[in-house]
């Protein structure tokens, strides 16, 4: 039985999905720090869901990404494919955890870098033709 060929996909779309999403959980875990340490963000009910649940979800997400990348790296394309297919819908998996937990200036931030990571997931997506 044969499998559907994938097309080719371009390395350096790969990559740059791959280091936005790495970009993107760093920024949360400094945030994450940061608002732990400060007296009126560190309490909040905000700031308890990024420690406990979405941070949490993402470091294991970003440790799938990184070895779906290193898949890639070696011929095999569909984990890569199938992660950024799922990640562009980030904001949408992220809906309830509220940006501004440390703050606007870093709200603003995390919404231009999980804003990256969506796009490079569908310029990864369109690049292989995947719906």
């Amino acid at each position: 039985m044969t499998q559907e060929a994938l097309p080719a996909v371009p390395q350096p779309l790969a990559e740059r999905f791959s280091k936005a999403f790495a970009a993107f959980v760093e920024a949360v875990r400094a945030a994450v720090t940061e608002a732990a340490q400060d007296p009126l963000l560190g309490n909040t009910r905000a700031l308890l869901s990024w420690q406990t649940q979405a941070l949490p979800l993402l470091e294991k997400q970003n440790s799938s990404i990184e070895n779906a990348m290193a898949l890639f790296l070696v011929g095999e394309v569909r984990s890569i494919l199938g992660l950024a297919s799922e990640h562009r819908h980030l904001a949408k998996e992220l809906d309830g955890f509220d940006l501004n937990f440390a703050g606007e200036d870093r709200a603003k931030t995390l919404d231009q870098l999980e804003t990256a990571v969506v796009v490079a997931a569908y310029q990864l997506c369109a690049a292989a033709g995947v719906p």
